[in-house]
């Protein structure tokens, strides 16, 4: 028994299930009649292994108990895989897994969409998702609930306040439901660009990159992804796409810059990708359009691909995985930093905005060890003070912020703090450091006691928390890259 079948804890139980069954050579209904056999429950049924191994339902821990018997799997792996299960959050063609919350239990996400929380729940953006960007299509509730990643209870309601709204039109195929967009609606275009952007990347990502022989794996990184996970912060800029290339076929370059180029067309958005899983890949990153003649930034050391799976889904389009914001994707730096970046710093040194300096001083080390402190406290306090604990994420926030600076030899000029750490650093980095500025300014806030901006709680400090711990772990990635400045 390899402890790929049961044995990681990061693979969702459905995953297990299957894995586990297969390798017993058992099919789906004899796995139920022994669960049926050594339960006692004679109701157990095929259709209920089916919807646990397809990520449908979470098997309770009576089951977990049976499952580790009847599939000779320790009954610890099952509870991690059930807490990852429920961790999982499926949109469509996406799929992402949360990191491990620090207190509590997980639960499934299905809440305000933190990509675009103008809508009730991410339900109601995936159902959109799934009608707006197929308006060739009818779906059915089941199929709705798949894409929308709800039960078919919500997705049901939330259909008929779309139905009501006129934004969906339906029609019954006997006892089925079939929804689709209605196209002729003046409000639909607009309302398409929307979703487009933001829940509607992974369908068009897949599309785009899936059609490219040789990719075995898309999955979505960065601002992005943190956002479609749920951790609040800025607007995604740029789309950040990882492809796995498979064993039998290399990837064309030309094909995949067109394929980004599609995509950006599609999307609105920029899109960069970078190839991994070959010693010729995995050091390397090319944004759609960039110049052959340009040198490309590198990695000093491949990254492992996730050893989550996730299932392909019926139909030609791939699913496309997210990578959770704790895994830290940290982008690839040269020397001297961004292209894009290099400007913004010259111009704030010609300034007197930022100042050169250099010796032992010039280490991010210092700075992110006590960012890292800085978290561990609000954590501690946040109990007693969501304000204390709140303030000191934003500092922590901050010393991210000072120590990439710090490695590149730049720090703030004397009095001229400001935005400069916050500007210089998303200039270079990107904008997923743009919880530099939003927490900057949210403590700026905190100091006017007229505004009614100055008031914090529990739920302000837990948004932030996941947020700025991934900064540190992607700032500790991104320093000894670093050279200085000039």
């Amino acid at each position: 028994m390899n402890a790929e079948s049961h044995g990681d804890s990061e693979q969702p139980i459905g995953q297990m299930i299957r894995s586990a069954r297969q390798r017993l050579r058992m099919s789906q209904y004899t796995l139920a009649d022994r669960l049926a056999a050594v339960s006692g429950k004679p109701t157990m049924g095929r259709d209920r292994v089916a919807r646990w191994e397809r990520g449908r339902q979470v098997p309770r821990r009576e089951w977990r108990q049976w499952l580790a018997v009847v599939l000779e799997v320790p009954s610890e792996h099952l509870d991690a895989g059930a807490a990852t299960a429920r961790r999982q959050s499926r949109l469509g063609h996406a799929a992402a897994v949360t990191p491990a919350p620090q207190n509590g239990t997980a639960r499934r996400p299905q809440g305000t969409p933190a990509l675009l929380p103008m809508f009730r729940s991410r339900v109601q953006a995936g159902i959109l998702a799934a009608t707006l960007l197929n308006p060739d299509r009818a779906f059915s509730l089941t199929e709705l609930a798949e894409h929308a990643g709800g039960s078919l209870a919500s997705v049901s309601k939330e259909a008929k306040l779309l139905e009501d709204a006129g934004i969906l039109t339906r029609r019954n195929e006997g006892a089925i439901r079939l929804m689709r967009a209605a196209t002729d609606r003046s409000t639909i275009g607009p309302l398409t660009e929307l979703i487009r952007g933001t829940y509607g990347v992974p369908q068009i990502v897949g599309e785009e990159f899936g059609r490219v022989t040789g990719v075995a794996r898309i999955a979505l990184t960065g601002t992005w992804a943190e956002r479609f996970a749920g951790v609040v912060g800025p607007e995604p800029d740029v789309i950040l796409v990882r492809l796995t290339p498979d064993d039998d076929h290399t990837p064309g370059r030309p094909e995949l810059a067109a394929a980004a180029r599609r995509a950006e067309r599609r999307l609105h958005r920029r899109v960069a990708f970078a190839l991994i899983g070959r010693p010729d890949y995995a050091a390397r990153r090319v944004p759609a359009g960039h110049d052959a003649r340009l040198p490309l930034r590198t990695l000093s050391r491949p990254r492992q691909p996730e050893r989550i799976r996730i299932p392909r889904q019926r139909g030609r389009v791939p699913v496309v995985h997210v990578a959770p914001p704790a895994s830290a994707d940290g982008a690839p730096v040269a020397t001297g930093g961004w292209p894009a970046g290099v400007e913004v710093v010259a111009e704030l040194l010609a300034g007197n905005r930022l100042e050169l300096f250099s010796g032992p001083a010039a280490d991010a080390r210092p700075y992110l060890d006590l960012a890292t402190h800085h978290l561990t406290a609000a954590e501690d306090v946040m109990a007693a003070s969501a304000g204390s604990a709140f303030v000191l994420v934003c500092q922590a926030a901050h010393l991210v912020g000072c120590g990439l600076l710090a490695a590149q030899g730049l720090r703030p000029a004397p009095g001229r703090d400001g935005d400069v750490v916050a500007r210089s650093v998303i200039a270079q980095f990107g904008d997923r450091f743009g919880h530099l500025e939003l927490l900057r300014q949210r403590q700026l806030s905190l100091g006017r006691p007229v505004g009614r901006d100055n008031r914090v709680d529990d739920a302000d400090v837990e948004a932030a928390l996941p947020a700025v711990r991934s900064l540190v772990d992607e700032a500790r990635t991104l320093a000894p890259q670093l050279d200085l400045f000039g």
